[in-house]
């Protein structure tokens, strides 16, 4: 309760003004502080602060995974469109399966159920404004041994937008084993991300081959953090898969001219 109090200003500052001024003038100020207190924890109001203030921690919390998540979800497909739908639903759950227990067992979940579409939109509100705060620059960033994978696929992805690439992640279902699809001229590049500590095999290069046919792609690529087996190497010269490091990625355009990668 004084932790949300402190975190929001004007609370805060009608507080610390009415005590201070009970100190210095009349104690009738800060009996007037105090029963603003008692007021809000006895009432609704203060049901509503925790519920926010319990949404905030949590988002901040999570907040690097629901920004890797909403990147992906909100990414342009590769006709340009983006479908907000998938990021609403995610929020959704997340919101029922790590809001909501906490909110019952605060015994603060019943002032949710009179209108649980327009509360669920308020909380979706809420929680993407705090990814907002935390959201860094829209750029490629440095390469972090502690990423994720979906935050390796993002790391790529922005690397081919600075290099005047159209990149979109894909969806992450339904693509076939497609990470993002990326455009520039008349070329269309299938680009399978694979963040490992160990070696990347044939699978990957198998995946990659498969994801551009379905994709009606000329090209397929396997970008890594780490190095390609001796066979996957065999296989992707085979199949036309182009294998790289992610460090060559500045210089994609350059090598699929060259026809590396073409099927």
């Amino acid at each position: 309760m004084f932790r949300y109090l402190w975190t929001h200003r004007a609370f805060g500052a009608v507080l610390l003004t009415l005590f201070a001024a009970g100190l210095y003038m009349k104690p009738i100020a800060a009996w007037s502080g105090l029963a603003l207190l008692l007021f809000l924890r006895l009432t609704k109001v203060h049901s509503f602060l925790l519920i926010y203030d319990l949404t905030d921690r949590a988002a901040r919390k999570h907040v690097r995974t629901l920004m890797t998540k909403r990147a992906h979800m909100l990414s342009p497909d590769e006709y340009g469109n983006v479908c907000e739908e998938n990021w609403d639903k995610h929020l959704n759950t997340f919101i029922k399966k790590t809001l909501l227990p906490e909110f019952e067992r605060r015994k603060i979940d019943h002032l949710l159920t009179k209108d649980p579409k327009q509360s669920a939109a308020r909380l979706r509100t809420r929680i993407n404004r705090i990814i907002d705060r935390y959201q860094p620059a829209e750029q490629a960033g440095e390469f972090d041994e502690t990423m994720t994978g979906s935050e390796f696929e993002l790391y790529c992805r922005n690397i081919l937008q600075d290099a005047g690439w159209h990149a979109a992640l894909t969806p992450g279902s339904g693509d076939q084993g497609a990470d993002i699809i990326a455009e520039k001229e008349s070329r269309r590049v299938v680009i399978q991300c694979k963040f490992y500590n160990g070696t990347v095999g044939n699978r990957a290069v198998q995946e990659a081959y498969a994801a551009a046919a379905f994709q009606d792609a000329p090209y397929a690529v396997v970008v890594t953090n780490s190095v390609f087996t001796r066979s996957a190497h065999q296989l992707a010269h085979k199949n036309g898969v182009l294998l790289m490091h992610h460090t060559d990625l500045p210089r994609l355009e350059l090598m699929v001219s060259s026809g590396a990668g073409a099927r």
